[in-house]
């Protein structure tokens, strides 16, 4: 009876093994690449998104959650994670996606060997789509 339980234990753990061979394991949702580049993969998995849903939303679900930190005033992000934009706007946090129905090739970065084209519209009018990056880039003008 002894030996019937420990090869029960034994198949149960291969049988475990098995089931968990090419599980891919899922992007983090926010990813510091540095202080001044992060990365927000939105996956309807943490929220709820529907046709209308912000990215100012999903942000505001982030720092619920304590995994991000900003604010906005007049519409604009100030500061995100205690870097702030200063009072000449010589530098500011910039928004990149790879939804190309809400932004602009023409100023693009790169990250990861892709393409992130700036955003047409600012983080409280921003429509987001689940599976979609946004990155949010401190850059100096």
């Amino acid at each position: 009876m002894k030996k019937l339980k420990s090869c029960i234990a034994i198949i149960a753990l291969v049988i475990a093994m098995i089931l968990c061979v090419g599980c891919d394991p899922k992007d983090p949702i926010v990813i510091k690449e540095s202080d001044t580049f992060i990365v927000i993969n939105v996956t309807s998995e943490q929220m709820t998104i529907s046709g209308d849903t912000k990215l100012v939303d999903y942000m505001e679900m982030l720092k619920t959650k304590e995994l991000l930190d900003f604010k906005i005033k007049d519409g604009m992000i100030t500061e995100v994670n205690g870097i702030e934009n200063p009072a000449d706007w010589s530098s500011c946090w910039m928004i990149y996606t790879n939804d190309t129905a809400t932004s602009n090739p023409a100023y693009s970065i790169e990250y990861n060997g892709k393409k992130y084209a700036s955003a047409n519209y600012g983080a409280e009018s921003l429509v987001i789509k689940d599976g979609c990056t946004y990155i949010w880039y401190y850059q100096s003008f």
